[in-house]
Order: structure tokens, then C-alpha cells, then sequence
């Protein structure tokens, strides 16, 4: 079944209007003998049910054009011929239109005859007895009679003027201020001088001969369409090309045609990023992926690092165990230094594992930002996103063959290093350090560690003990020391035995005894 053109009634009126314009009287037609008979060839060709498309009325109309087809408003014809420019349009009854071919396409698209297509009327051609009409939201040739408020125009931009660009409208000259160049804000409007703009009127003063354009209200309505399509057409996991309208503390914001989205800054780069502008700028052109889309809040959520191979993935080949690399410190923390092996891959360097010589309470001791050091790969975690290394292991290790360097009851010299409670610190070698209990600081008992040693001092300490797993080496000061020699043996007098000295008692035993020598009573 054939399509029913609708009533103009019926219709969505269209927003721009037209200049109404008085009906002359019955008037023969003027079209050439050529064109009289490519309408009417085209005519032959129809068959009923396209013929009463074309009806609109139940009864035939005057020759010339009524009322009804002068108003504003969509109406639907069907092209009955193509002559030079013009494209000849049967609105129904017997209102010819005549159309400009160049609305419909390129000069190689060829209208087809019989096609259905909505038009608007401008006005009435009083000497050919045709309505001129034009496609919905085409351009209106500007002229003091038929402009109108609402109408889209071309012009050239011709100069700049304080607030605004003068627009000529060949020959009528317009003024277009600068809050309505663009949808978005110029920094230097002046660009456009010289370029042809397409506008719509907003004010019309035909008196004062003035005439107020806004671009911006025809590049709103576009970008409306584009979005409306993109919507359409978008969908999740999608990457398109985008434009970077602005920049906050959380994300930037990107135009991908008519449809503006929101990368977050953890989106940005897998690596850290504290400043949004130290990635991306207004203007800049991006590739992004469609992560998500809200269609009730019509929003969508962008992400610029998706669109870049994850470089965790496969991390544990290309950094394996015990593997030697140089990494750059990015940050410090309380309990490590975070190093920057690739873009977006960063590896833990722990507060213990920072230096075999050094004893480290802080991190900004030894390292500082920017620095590159040298590390070995202890642990690799990809599931947790996580890489430790350590700078310490890249260096000799100190500890590597101590045993056969201090054997146990060999006598050694050292320094005192570190006093604690219990006894006293004695470096042997650089990052080798063995403790002497205090028990093994003195024959005698030792209250204070400060009483026997202090710190700087050199003593010959023999080794007791080595644990080379532990990294702990036992000395002892007191086994060190040389013996007493053995005292004279006495002889006793004829029939008397030797008395024996009594035994004095050492360490906590001599705690028991009073002042007086006598035992304490508990």
C-alpha cells in the first residue's frame, strides 16, 4: 500500500516561517514545452495508488497555489522531474513546487522521479506559478522580504567589532556577537573572518535595517543530532577519537562527537598520576574506550589507559626472580621507596633491604627522588599488582664466607659499634657486627654495659660462635683476656694439711651475700 502524504494539519510545523504572500489570480502556466512534457511523461507513469499520494484535497485545486499550501509547515511531495537545477516537486492537487537540486546532494546524485520527500515552502514564484520550497533546516537565500526570524542563512565573515563579527548576508549586513560564535568559548573569534558561517536569525529589526545571527544555536542543533545518533551508535568497549574540552582534579572531560565523557584520573595512565594536566590538555586529541554508558543519566565513562596494553600482564617473565635492573625512585614512604621499573609499573623497594652498611631509619637517609639505583627482583606478585626489590642484594653481600673469616675461638679485634642493656655491639668487618653478651664482659660482674666498654672503642673479642643463616656472630671480651698464672703451690708443715682458699662466687651468686661477707636469708 502506497504512503498517504499527511494533512498539513497533521504535521509537525516546522519553526521557521514564511512570508505570507497574496495568491494572484488563475494565471497560465510558464514552464517550457520540455518540461510541461517531462511532467507529464513522469505523470503517465504512476499508477493509481501513487497518484492518490499525491492528493491532498478531495476536490481539485485552482491552477494557482492556495492558501493551505502557502502555510508554514512540512509537507510531502513526490519529484516529478529534474530540469538543469531544479528539482519539480507535485505537492498534491495541482501545487507544483520547484526545489534547488544542489539541497538534495552532489551534482552526481541524480534525484530519483517518483521519490517521496518533505519540504517547507519559502514563498510563491508569482512568475512561474511555482512554490519555491526548501528540505527541512536548509538554508533560505536572505533577503528583505522573505527573512525571517528563525531562518538559517550563509554569510561571510567580513570583520570584527567590538563583542562580535560583522556577517555579510550578500549585501545585508549582520552582526554576530561573540557569546554566540561558538557552542564552546573562542580565546581569538577573529579566526573565523573570511570564512562562510551558517547562521540563524535571532532578532530582525527591518526598519534599522539590523539583523542578529547565532551560530552557536545551528552548531547546538547539530551537535544534538550527532548525539542523538551517537547514542544510537555507541556501545561498550568501543574506542573512539576524542577531543579534550576541559580539565578538574578528578578527570577531563572529551568530546567524542556530540557526546561529551568523563575519563577519571585513575583512568588516565597506569601509572600514578597526581596531576590530571601532567597527561592530558584542553584541545588535545585522544584515543579513549567507551567503558560505560548511562543511558537515564546519559553519561558515559571514558578511560585512556585501556586503550594501551596492560603492563602488569606477563610482568612475572619479563621481570623474574633475581632478576638485576636499574629503577628510577619515584616516592618515598615510611617503610620503603617506590621505583618506577616501566610506565606504569612500580616496584617496592622495603626500608630492609636498602643497604647492607647502613643502618636505615628512614628511607631519605640513602635515596631521594629521581634517583636511578641499582636492584634485584626479590618477589613478584601479578595478582596483587605487586614487585619488591632490593638494592642491597645488588651489592656483595658482607656476610658471604664470615664463618671462614672468624672462625669459632679465634681472637679478633674490633670495634665497639652500639651499647644496649644486655651488652655491647663490636664490628668486625663493614655491616659485620657481633654482639658480647653482658655476662661476657669482665670476669668481675658488670652492672653497666658503660662501666666496661664504650662506644669507639677497639677490643680483642673472642669469637664463640657464628650463625651464619641468623647473621649473628658471639663474642666475648673476658674469654679473651689472658690467664692469671697459676699462684705458687705451699707446702704444709709437717702434720698439718693445706688449707684450701675459700671459692669466691661470680655473677648472680655474689648478689646473695650482704656486705659483711655473711649469706642473706630468704
Amino acid at each position: 500500500m502506497s504512503e498517504t502524504p499527511s494533512q498539513p494539519d497533521s504535521m509537525e510545523h516546522h519553526s521557521r516561517t514564511a512570508v505570507p504572500v497574496e495568491l494572484p489570480p488563475s494565471e497560465p502556466s510558464l514552464l517550457d514545452a520540455d518540461l510541461e512534457a517531462e511532467i507529464a511523461s513522469a505523470m503517465a507513469q504512476m499508477d493509481g495508488a501513487d497518484l492518490a499520494d499525491l492528493s491532498h484535497q478531495p476536490t481539485p485545486l485552482p491552477s494557482a497555489p492556495s492558501a493551505d499550501a502557502l502555510r508554514d509547515g512540512v509537507r510531502r511531495g513526490r519529484i516529478v522531474g529534474v530540469h538543469g537545477d531544479d528539482v519539480f516537486v507535485d505537492l498534491g492537487g495541482k501545487n507544483q513546487a520547484a526545489l534547488k537540486r544542489s539541497e538534495l546532494g552532489g551534482p552526481d546524485q541524480e534525484p530519483a522521479v517518483g521519490a517521496l520527500l518533505d519540504v517547507v515552502i519559502e514563498r510563491l514564484d508569482r512568475s512561474s506559478g511555482l512554490l519555491i520550497v526548501h528540505l527541512p533546516g536548509a538554508v533560505r537565500p536572505a533577503n528583505w522580504d522573505t527573512l525571517t526570524v528563525g531562518a538559517l542563512v550563509e554569510g561571510r565573515v567580513t570583520g570584527m567589532n567590538k563583542g562580535g563579527l560583522e556577517v555579510d548576508l550578500k549585501g545585508m549586513r549582520a552582526f554576530l556577537p561573540a557569546s554566540q560564535v561558538d557552542v564552546f568559548h573562542m580565546k581569538d573569534i577573529s579566526l573565523l573572518i573570511g570564512q562562510i558561517v551558517r547562521c540563524e536569525v535571532i532578532e530582525l529589526d527591518r526598519r534599522g535595517k539590523n539583523i542578529l545571527l547565532s551560530r552557536r544555536k545551528v552548531l547546538e542543533r547539530e551537535r544534538e543530532e550527532q548525539r542523538q545518533k551517537m547514542l544510537a551508535e555507541l556501545s561498550e568497549g568501543q574506542v573512539r577519537t576524542g577531543v579534550v574540552r576541559n580539565v578538574a582534579e578528578f578527570g577531563a572531560f572529551v568530546d567524542i562527537g556530540g557526546i561529551e565523557g568523563l575519563i577519571h584520573i585513575s583512568d588516565l595512565s597506569y601509572a600514578q598520576v597526581k596531576r590530571v594536566t601532567d597527561v592530558v590538555q584542553p584541545g588535545m586529541t585522544v584515543e579513549v574506550k567507551v567503558l560505560k554508558i548511562s543511558a537515564e543519566k546519559k553519561k558515559v565513562s571514558l578511560g585512556l589507559k585501556q586503550v594501551k596494553p596492560d603492563p602488569w600482564l606477563d610482568i612475572e617473565q619479563r621481570y623474574p626472580l633475581d632478576t638485576r635492573l636499574k629503577a628510577r625512585i619515584v616516592r618515598l614512604a615510611d617503610f620503603g621507596a617506590f621505583a618506577e621499573l616501566e610506565e606504569g609499573v612500580d616496584a617496592l623497594i622495603p626500608i630492609s633491604e636498602m643497604s647492607w652498611t647502613q643502618r636505615v631509619h628512614k628511607p631519605s637517609d640513602i635515596l631521594s627522588e629521581g634517583q636511578v639505583v641499582d636492584a634485584v627482583v626479590i618477589r613478584v606478585e601479578p595478582e596483587k599488582r605487586r614487585i619488591a626489590l632490593s638494592t642491597k642484594q645488588a651489592e656483595a653481600d658482607p656476610w658471604a664466607g664470615i664463618a671462614e673469616r672468624f672462625p669459632a675461638n679465634s681472637i679478633v679485634t674490633g670495634r665497639v659499634s652500639k651499647l644496649v642493656d644486655f651488652g655491647a655491639f663490636v664490628e668486625l668487618a663493614p655491616a659485620v657486627e657481633g654482639l658480647v653478651h653482658i655476662s661476657e664482659l669482665s670476669p668481675q660482674r658488670v652492672n653497666r654495659v658503660a662501666d666496661v666498654v664504650q662506644v669507639g672503642q677497639d677490643v680483642q673479642v673472642k669469637v664463640l660462635g657464628v650463625d651464619t643463616k641468623a647473621r649473628r656472630v658471639s663474642l666475648s671480651i673476658r674469654a679473651a683476656l689472658p690467664r692469671p698464672e697459676a699462684a705458687p703451690q705451699v707446702e704444709a708443715p709437717p702434720g698439718k694439711a693445706v688449707k684450701k682458699p675459700k671459692k669466691q662466687l661470680r655473677g648472680g651468686l655474689a648478689s646473695h651475700f650482704d656486705w659483711g661477707g655473711k649469706p642473706l636469708r630468704f
